[in-house]
């Protein structure tokens, strides 16, 4: 229970506590020195109070007299101690008188040490040490305080900071980690069309000015290049779509659950070429939903032209908001491989099953960066017939 008490409660607990220390400290010195100082005027009383003490009466306003004897004393004792007593009679004096302040001074003193020992010395050189470890960009590990009171809300207060910190670096070494990923794939599908553009315009210098080339050679190769430089506009254009989705703003607006169900199986219509369509609303709250729309057409568009591309004959889509809404959209395809469940969603993956060179490997990645931006996530997985996907917002 002390441990837990606030600062204020356990600062004035020991400022109490050693305050009637110093006074009972006060009261034993001081009756010890007065016991020495005792004994000492006895020692003397023994051997002199013969000497100097004259039996008396006093008689007052007239004859009325005292029946109790009165001693008159002629000289002091302390005259007749001898050098070394009066030193430390004198000594024993001084002391009765300094000691009182200076036990109040001494337990006053240990009071704060104690207090600082007990209650701030170990919070305060946790958070210096965790405060050292941040300026450093080391953020694995923990502080830990087990008392409840201010300095262990405060180390409490800092690990949560901590985290916060560890979480935001995190987020923000798994961009750059993404962002190096992205530009690499970049590079690597870059230099195909890139080589080929620079061969065809060395054969084109090489042949073209001494006439070694046929009118009907020159056009296919010039066809070939306009191929490979209208796939770089794509690629180009892919990337800054890419930059945009990390700057996109997500603004979450009502929808009722009707309305919703529409538009989807407008887009769903227009999508699905000759497969057949299927859709399963059951799980869908009839209250409003609160969702960016436009967001939540593009995951579901994106998402569906690959189960388009993919699916045999039948493609099922079940919208569902019990815990979130979520978009899973099935098809009867061959599925993912291994390799497609891990790697889908990284930009510019193309499956080997796959060998249309018209699409780059961005859509699922936009997909995932999208669902994220809205605060969910996208799962990929294998059903009996084929592959699903399940965007959630």
């Amino acid at each position: 229970m002390f441990n837990n008490m606030s600062l204020k409660t356990s600062f004035i607990i020991y400022t109490f506590v050693f305050l009637m220390i110093a006074f009972l400290f006060s009261l034993t010195s001081s009756g010890l020195c007065q016991y020495w100082q005792s004994s000492i005027i006895n020692k003397y009383k023994e051997q002199f109070e013969d000497e100097i003490r004259v039996e008396g009466q006093i008689v007052v306003q007239g004859n009325p007299k005292f029946n109790d004897k009165v001693y008159f004393y002629t000289d002091n004792l302390h005259s007749f101690f001898s050098s070394q007593d009066e030193f430390i009679y004198n000594l024993l004096s001084f002391f009765n008188f300094f000691l009182v302040p200076i036990w109040f001074l001494i337990c006053i003193i240990t009071a704060g040490i104690l207090f600082y020992k007990r209650k701030l010395k170990k919070p305060l050189g946790i958070l210096d040490l965790a405060a050292a470890k941040i300026a450093n960009n080391n953020l694995d590990f923990t502080v830990e305080y087990s008392k409840n009171d201010e300095m262990g809300k405060l180390c409490s207060t800092f690990e949560k900071m901590r985290l916060a910190l560890k979480e935001n670096n995190l987020e923000m070494w798994r961009q750059m980690d993404e962002r190096k990923r992205l530009n690499a794939a970049f590079s690597h599908d870059l230099r195909t069309p890139l080589t080929v553009l620079k061969g065809q315009s060395d054969m084109l210098l090489k042949y073209v000015p001494d006439g070694e080339m046929t009118t009907k050679k020159i056009v296919f190769i010039l066809h070939t290049m306009k191929t490979h430089i209208t796939r770089l506009e794509t690629f180009v254009d892919t990337m800054s779509n890419l930059q945009k989705l990390e700057d996109i703003d997500i603004q979450k607006t009502a929808i009722t659950a009707n309305d919703l169900i529409s538009r989807l199986k407008e887009s769903g219509e227009i999508l699905r070429a000759d497969k057949c369509l299927k859709f399963n609303d059951q799980s869908l709250t009839t209250a409003a939903l609160k969702v960016d729309i436009s967001v939540v057409m593009q995951v579901y568009e994106n998402i569906l032209s690959n189960a388009v591309r993919y699916a045999k004959n039948k493609i099922s889509i079940e919208l569902s908001s019990n815990e979130a809404f979520s978009i899973t959209v099935s098809d009867d395809g061959n599925g993912f491989s291994k390799k497609d469940l891990n790697n889908a969603t990284k930009p510019f993956y193309q499956s080997e099953t796959n060998a249309n060179t018209s699409h780059f490997g961005m859509g699922l990645n936009i997909c995932k960066i999208l669902c994220e931006k809205h605060g969910g996530y996208m799962k990929l997985s294998n059903n009996s017939n084929g592959a699903t996907v399940k965007a959630v917002f």
